[in-house]
């Protein structure tokens, strides 16, 4: 299904470029749009402002990559080559891998959700500042996971165990409750837990948020992904 949907899209992008480009856009957009309304309706009260931070240091990052993409665009335009087409070109090109490869918040992120909670760091044990979001299967079924909660926190890797402290929840991840853990990207990593309850969470998306390099986070998601198998036959998909 997924194969004849992309195949779908780029033949209508190549007949019918520019519907096809605003519609594709607008899709993608409202679905944005509805996962972040849904993301804080399903938030907990205590970590509203830990959301509302998160959205509004995206947004800043956002407007970073798209400066970004601007001057970089209009300096190829002005030098180079002058052509429109390469211009709008090398816009969607810079602004895109900015986004992907380039964390310009990272540090004011992690000042904010400190002074939100100061967090006692153990000399005896690893930590790493990360993002963990938790979802679950829908009720009545869907597309996607419906998500329960985001929370920013210290990751501790301890001998027996994986603990999480954020601002307003903490989670523990050892060999008993974890079923399978895989490499998401170079800075995430994704957890699938037994479920306690039919409304906890148990999926968690653990995203590392040390570097504004995202991709020079990957030694630091294998020790934690090494550590999370606890040396036991956990499943894990690299």
């Amino acid at each position: 299904m997924i194969e004849l949907t992309s195949v779908l899209i780029i033949i209508f992008l190549f007949v019918f470029p520019l519907p096809t480009l605003v519609t594709s856009l607008g899709l993608v957009t409202t679905w944005g749009l509805y996962r972040k309304y849904e993301a804080f309706h399903n938030q907990p009260s205590e970590g509203k402002k830990n959301l509302i931070l998160h959205a509004t240091l995206f947004l800043v990052n956002t407007i970073c990559s798209i400066l970004l993409g601007i001057i970089l665009a209009f300096g190829i335009f002005y030098f180079i080559y002058e052509s429109f087409y390469l211009f709008i070109f090398n816009f969607l090109f810079c602004t895109t891998v900015s986004l992907r490869w380039f964390d310009f918040t990272y540090k004011l992120y992690r000042l904010f959700i400190y002074k939100l909670k100061p967090f006692k760091i153990n000399a005896l044990t690893q930590s790493y500042f990360v993002v963990c979001q938790g979802s679950r299967e829908r009720d009545h079924g869907g597309f996607g996971l419906a998500p329960v909660y985001a929370d920013a926190g210290l990751l501790e890797l301890d001998k027996s165990e994986v603990v999480f402290k954020g601002v307003f929840s903490d989670k523990t991840f050892s060999p008993s409750n974890i079923i399978n853990v895989e490499k998401k990207s170079s800075d995430k990593i994704k957890i699938h837990t037994k479920k306690p309850n039919l409304k906890s969470p148990d999926v968690f998306l653990i995203t590392l948020k040390d570097q504004f390099y995202p991709f020079k986070s990957r030694p630091d998601r294998d020790k934690i992904f090494h550590h999370l198998s606890f040396d036991t036959n956990i499943p894990t998909t690299l």
